[in-house]
């Protein structure tokens, strides 16, 4: 009896541990997303890093010297699409009224829609707090936000590359000396079976699947060049972004692509050919990246989405884009958890 009392006892306990989790994650998000993302992109460059020290250059100079590689090549890339990507943000609203004649079927159902969310976004505003209005238009007050927001960034961004290069160049050390006050040897070495597991796998994952998102990339700028699409580059640097979330960034792109070529496109062939040729590129990629990846990724692709939707909630944008290698790291601790207690 008292046994099962027990075991009645753990479902409402662990229910309320993850609830709490959840609410720490949430809360915490801008303390816990640099250190998810430093951890991943560890993963990443830990080849490159070990790579170097083979050739006797101290882990904390190759640490350094993979960062300053990674971080030039990250600002390159930001500052070379910065201009296209700026011109299209200040040429849509232009553009989405010229497209108003070719969607005049819809015209007066979103015109009706748009009216009835302000009349209720009136309302509601009136009832809850009659001097919203006044409050919200305060100049220091959003003044204080984009402060506030923008520091916050800069934090972010500067522990995530510190954390990122004490990983590098400190973790393998880190790690053996917190395993000398860990406890029993067993538990020691699963951990570093763990952590060890980790690396490789989502490592080796990371590296292929951006060799694949960056040939995706450019087969979707040639192919977009070919078709006479604006600036071409974007939509190839948007296919190696978006891919790396399954599923849902290829529909993301397939959208963007079919509004960027319903605004430059008179014709339902020329409109049509774009998003066509993203949907073959898809899938071909879909086909080759099996041959590569193999068994290492075998996850229901279902679990995949919700985990996606779940860290989207959580952490927003950063979020959806580590939900994989997050999903993977979580797989790998089961899997080692479960093949200790069979042995």
């Amino acid at each position: 009896m008292k046994g099962n009392a027990v075991n009645a006892l753990k479902i409402p306990a662990w229910g309320m541990f993850i609830i709490s989790m959840g609410v720490v994650l949430y809360l915490a998000k801008s303390i816990f997303i640099p250190i998810v993302l430093a951890i991943i992109a560890s993963f990443l460059l830990a080849p490159a890093v070990n790579h170097l020290k083979k050739l006797r250059i101290p882990s904390t100079v190759s640490s350094f010297l993979i960062l300053l590689l990674f971080f030039t090549l990250l600002l390159t890339a930001i500052n070379y699409l910065a201009d296209p990507v700026g011109v299209w943000v200040e040429r849509l609203p232009a553009e989405l009224r010229h497209m108003e004649g070719k969607l005049i079927l819809f015209k007066s159902a979103i015109t009706d829609m748009w009216e009835m969310t302000d009349k209720s976004a009136t309302i509601m505003v009136a009832e809850n707090n009659p001097q919203m209005h006044e409050v919200v238009v305060g100049g220091s007050n959003i003044l204080f936000t984009l402060l506030d927001n923008t520091q916050s960034f800069l934090v972010s961004i500067i522990s995530f590359a510190l954390l990122l290069y004490f990983l590098l160049a400190f973790g393998d050390s880190t790690i053996n000396s917190a395993n000398r006050y860990w406890g029993s040897k067993e538990s020691s070495a699963m951990v570093i079976r763990i952590v060890q597991a980790a690396q490789q796998q989502v490592g080796h994952y990371l590296l292929l699947i951006t060799a694949i998102n960056v040939s995706l990339g450019v087969l979707v700028a040639l192919t977009m060049w070919g078709l006479g699409m604006p600036n071409p580059i974007v939509w190839g640097a948007s296919a190696t972004i978006l891919n790396y979330i399954p599923y849902v960034g290829v529909a993301i792109n397939i959208v963007i692509i079919t509004l960027v070529s319903s605004l430059t496109f008179n014709h339902i062939g020329q409109i049509l050919l774009p998003p066509l040729a993203l949907v073959l590129l898809n899938l071909l990629e879909e086909f080759v990246l099996p041959l590569f990846v193999g068994k290492m990724f075998t996850i229901d692709p279902i679990l995949i989405f919700l985990f996606i939707l779940f860290l989207g909630w959580l952490w927003g944008m950063a979020g959806i884009f580590m939900a994989v290698p997050l999903l993977m790291i979580i797989k790998i601790v089961f899997d080692q958890t479960q093949a200790r207690e069979i042995v």
